[in-house]
């Protein structure tokens, strides 16, 4: 493992208390180490401000002022600050590590997102700086790589309040240099004029735009010409970029990114009930379920190329010794090469598909439960399809006559050129065509739905019926009862808690409380009225029972240990006083009202 100044002399003044793994990254305003916590035996994220940094005093006391006011924040889609800490010259803070990736990284490795998610991780992005602004913080550097996708659950959770201002300090223009991402500032920000919680809104708007269609707003080779258009350019219309986004949501995204604050939404929490509007028609499917069918239909796609790899390259072989006659001899081991190659991928990659429903099953998942969310996704494709341009009839037919052309170029070469290094080249051009013509086919022709319809059928009971081998028996969790969300989650929930070992069952005795509490709470929060408080409290007990729901999973799997648990109950427990405080102020009121 290579070592650093920063990671030896970090490592110094927290052992036995935190022992660190390795470097996750730096920028500007620091570095941040891998580490666990020695007395919670839990991975933790430990952010270092640069000593360049921390030698200057005034730096130095805006980090840890700052750093204070970030800690204060408790929210499930905010990344929890544990402790602000100074040792010397070392200056950090300590806060929850979340094992998944960001949100820019995510969109640079697979493109655009699909509607339904970039909806979800905005409004998850708005609760958050609801919360955030609700206690007078100001984020000032929302953006795609300050957004942590969770691997597990796929929430998304808000980090790095590192510049971040309380808001009565931010109504005036900062004496220093703009601080922020230039890409992602509202123009107040970027001219060094106060913002507001606005600004954030508008951040959040480019980072909405950029998950929606891969790219920025506006596009410059330099930093300054950018800046330039910003503030002189009106961005472009998010709904012909993005035609599957609702066209309510993506004029949502369009008042985030007005130049004027004025005309943007004028809260988070407003503009997260919004959203939420603009969701309810989208059909939601299980995060486990969405990832096992993105996954099988890789499989799918995989097989089905490499065994035509190994058809064509078996057809061309023989076309090629037959042509050459005694020449091309050689070809038959080649041949048998080539198809054992291509066979043995096919049966690599088709034996994925067990270790992925034995996932599945230890999170709850059934047979049962995948043939709902993959109905449940079918649905939702639909809904996609109506918002998507109609593939062209014959673009399949394209597809296959470049393909049959391909080959018979790389076949034709072969027999006319007199040459080794020509048929080995026609050879590639003529296997590679056909695979490359299927894989093309596979989503043109609409294989990967009969390849569901198998997975719903004979084909997918087998392979849970082979993945469960030496599984014990778990509740199920199902994607969809009809119920509301909050019923079907608490239920869930239980009996995950119920098919514990005693042992465990003990040591977490008060979560069976705390679920059914969470669950009242937000049941009471749906007959108060659709009031955007209302509805963003709904939302945290919500997202509080579903963490709950999956930590429990987490359990049953062993992908956890109890005292990791700890952090994720406290918060829920905290989100549960909330609301109760806010139902019983709610309840005094009415009281009074009808004296």
């Amino acid at each position: 493992m290579t070592t650093t100044p920063e990671f030896i002399a970090l490592q110094r003044a927290v052992a036995g208390r935190y022992s660190l793994d390795r470097e996750l990254g730096r920028g500007g305003m620091g570095v941040v180490f891998l580490a666990r916590d020695v007395a919670l035996d839990r991975r933790v994220a430990i952010k270092l401000l640069p000593p360049d940094l921390a030698a200057d005093e005034i730096v130095r006391k805006r980090f840890l002022r700052e750093a204070r006011t970030a800690a204060g924040l408790s929210h499930p889609n905010v990344v929890q600050i544990h402790s602000v800490e100074e040792h010397g010259d070392l200056v950090f803070f300590v806060m929850a590590f979340v094992d998944g990736e960001t949100l820019g990284a995510r969109v640079r490795r697979d493109g655009p997102m699909r509607a339904s998610d970039v909806m979800r991780v905005t409004q998850e992005v708005a609760w958050a700086l609801a919360h955030a602004h609700a206690r007078g913080v100001i984020h000032r550097d929302v953006k795609p790589d300050n957004v942590l996708i969770d691997r597990e659950s796929d929430r998304a959770l808000v980090t790095d309040f590192g510049i971040a201002r309380e808001i009565q300090a931010a109504d005036t223009p900062p004496s220093g240099p703009v601080l922020g991402t230039p890409q992602y500032m509202s123009p107040e920000q970027a001219a060094g004029e106060p913002v507001d919680p606005r600004s954030d809104l508008y951040s959040l708007g480019v980072t909405s735009f950029f998950a929606a269609t891969g790219r920025l707003p506006f596009e410059a080779n330099s930093v300054a010409g950018y800046l330039v258009k910003l503030a002189n350019d009106r961005p472009p219309k998010l709904g012909p970029l993005a035609p599957r986004l609702p066209t309510r949501f993506a004029d949502l995204i369009d008042k985030c990114l007005a130049k004027d604050a004025g005309m943007r939404p004028s809260t988070a929490d407003g503009l997260a009930s919004e959203i939420d509007s603009a969701r309810g028609a989208l059909v939601r499917v299980p995060v486990p379920l969405e990832r096992f069918r993105r996954e099988a239909d890789g499989v799918g796609g995989d097989v089905a190329t490499f065994l035509g790899g190994a058809l064509g390259s078996a057809t061309v072989f023989e076309i090629l010794r037959a042509a050459e006659g005694d020449f091309l001899g050689i070809l038959f081991g080649i041949e048998m090469v080539f198809i054992t190659v291509f066979l043995g991928l096919s049966v690599a990659r088709a034996t994925q598909l067990f270790s992925q429903a034995r996932e599945l099953l230890k999170r709850g998942y059934t047979h049962h439960a995948l043939r709902a969310g993959l109905e449940l996704a079918e649905r939702r494709d639909l809904e996609d399809e109506e918002l998507e341009p109609k593939t062209s009839r014959a673009a399949p037919w394209l597809t296959a006559g470049a393909g049959v052309t391909i080959t018979a170029l790389g076949v034709g070469a072969g027999i006319i050129v007199e040459s080794d290094v020509a048929v080995i080249l026609s050879l590639a051009s003529a296997v590679g065509g056909p695979m490359l013509t299927i894989r093309r086919l596979w989503s043109q022709l609409g294989a990967p739905k009969w390849w569901r319809r198998l997975l719903k059928g004979r084909l997918g009971r087998w392979v849970f019926r082979v993945g469960s081998i030496g599984l014990p028996d778990r509740p199920e969790a199902l994607p969809d009862q009809g119920e509301r969300t909050e019923v079907v989650l608490g239920g869930v929930a239980e009996q995950l808690f119920t098919a514990l070992p005693p042992d465990q069952r003990d040591k977490l005795g008060n979560v069976p409380a705390l679920i059914a509490k969470l669950e009242a709470d937000a049941l009471a929060l749906r007959k108060s009225g659709e009031t955007p408080e209302a509805m963003e409290r709904l939302s945290a007990t919500v997202a509080a029972l579903e963490t709950l729901r999956l930590d429990l999973l987490r359990l049953h799997a062993g992908n956890v240990t109890l005292d990791e648990l700890t952090q994720d109950i406290e918060a829920a427990d905290q989100v549960r006083r909330e609301i109760d405080r806010h139902l019983e102020a709610a309840r005094e009121v009415e009281d009074l009202s009808s004296e």
